[in-house]
């Protein structure tokens, strides 16, 4: 006899902490996405966008971005061929390395960057309203608390 989907036993699904860091996580997300969209950048929702989060003042090599987004060089290079085609970052030499190469925010995307600040913040002052001052300050001081009790076991961020 085979066994149906609906005869096999499943242990019952709990309501758990990491379920409403996912969901928050996700509803961010979107409202942050809607927020960049709405400022005229359609692409933000795209996964090239993901690129942006890593790059600092003076950009990043290349070669560092795979590890960082859990990607393959391959797709990470066509990211950073989008990007590079609608002017949001360019290609350097990188200084340290004279084969490797610097992704560098072009002004166009420090211009984005400066939106996605906006955005942020604008989330944030929902979140404040939202919370309360102290309430929103303590989300804050326990999220910084399980991350840096999290940050340091082995295969953790």
């Amino acid at each position: 006899m085979v066994k149906t989907l609906d005869d096999i036993a499943y242990p019952e699904l709990i309501d758990h902490v990491g379920w409403r860091l996912w969901r928050l996580s996700r509803a961010w997300k979107a409202q942050f996405e809607a927020g960049m969209v709405a400022l005229g950048h359609g692409w933000f929702g795209e996964a090239r966008a993901g690129v942006l989060a890593h790059l600092g003042p003076n950009g990043l090599p290349q070669s560092a971005l795979p590890g960082r987004m859990g990607l393959t060089k391959q797709a990470v290079q066509q990211l950073v061929d989008d990007l590079a085609r609608d002017g949001i970052v360019e290609r350097r030499p990188d200084p340290q390395d004279g084969r490797g190469r610097l992704v560098v925010l072009t002004p166009a995307g420090l211009a984005v960057m400066t939106d996605a600040n906006a955005v942020k913040l604008r989330i944030e002052a929902e979140y404040r309203a939202l919370l309360g001052p102290d309430g929103f300050a303590a989300l804050n001081h326990a999220l910084d608390l399980l991350y840096a009790g999290t940050a340091r076991r082995p295969g953790q961020a």
